[in-house]
């Protein structure tokens, strides 16, 4: 009869830790709420001039696009979310392309 393994095998890189990879996470999606939003205002801003949605005139700036962003999250609107959780996968696949290169680099 075989016993099955409950250890993970040894690896030359560094263990896998739970809570860094929840930090990273947490900061990507946390890029994905406050800063990204900034950076599609300005964007537009300087392209195609001020910010004006709904009732909110030109000049309220990137409040304005935060009050319109986080009330559309609330919405459920998956536009505004696909913005929002970019960064994740964004992330992932980064360190999975980093992975493979440090891989292939090995053998």
């Amino acid at each position: 009869m075989t016993e099955l393994r409950t250890e993970l095998p040894a690896t030359r890189s560094a263990p896998f830790n739970l809570k860094r990879e929840l930090l990273l996470l947490g900061a990507a999606f946390a890029f994905g709420l406050l800063i990204l939003p900034l950076l599609i205002w300005l964007a537009g801003h300087f392209t195609l001039g001020p910010y004006t949605h709904g009732d909110s005139g030109p000049g309220y700036g990137p409040l304005s696009l935060y009050g319109n962003y986080f009330t559309e999250l609330a919405r459920g609107q998956l536009v505004y979310w696909v913005a929002a959780l970019g960064p994740v996968p964004l992330l992932l696949i980064l360190r999975l392309w980093l992975a493979l290169l440090r891989l292939m680099s090995r053998g």
